[in-house]
């Protein structure tokens, strides 16, 4: 799990439109499991958004504006790749899904099979910022 720290430089917005992305990433399979909630619970704690806000966001189907930078663009896709793998099983509307999320984040959609390569090449699928940078060094927009 990522540290307080990580969400600090993130606006209100972000964060919800961060837990909006999540939600529908959780959602993409049609079953939301128990393991996807539990990370959203843990990631809307960290930014202290509140339980009854999570919720609110659990059933609303919108999504706010997108981070600016290409490193929080590329760390938000992370996230996202995150929840997608978090239950063990990477379906095939999950991973187009995501490959939709690395468009409108202006991110190579190429990008997300190495990504995911990298994470399983990593202990516990982290990958450090720079890494992000240069799996993602080609913008769309």
């Amino acid at each position: 799990m990522e540290k307080d720290k990580s969400y600090a430089h993130l606006t209100e917005e972000q964060k919800i439109q961060l837990l909006q992305q999540l939600v529908k990433m959780a959602k993409a399979d049609q079953i939301f499991k128990f393991v996807e909630f539990k990370y959203l619970t843990e990631i809307a704690e960290l930014m202290n958004i509140s339980a009854a806000k999570l919720d609110e966001i659990i059933e609303s189907n919108k999504v706010g504006p997108l981070p600016k930078t290409k490193l929080e663009r590329s760390r938000q896709l992370y996230r996202l790749t995150v929840m997608m793998m978090i239950d063990h099983v990477v379906t095939k509307e999950e991973l187009n899904l995501l490959k939709t999320f690395a468009i409108e984040l202006g991110l190579a959609p190429d990008g997300v099979e190495t990504m995911i390569k990298a994470m399983d090449n990593n202990k516990g699928g982290m990958l450090l910022n720079k890494h992000l940078i240069d799996i993602f060094s080609i913008d769309l927009n």
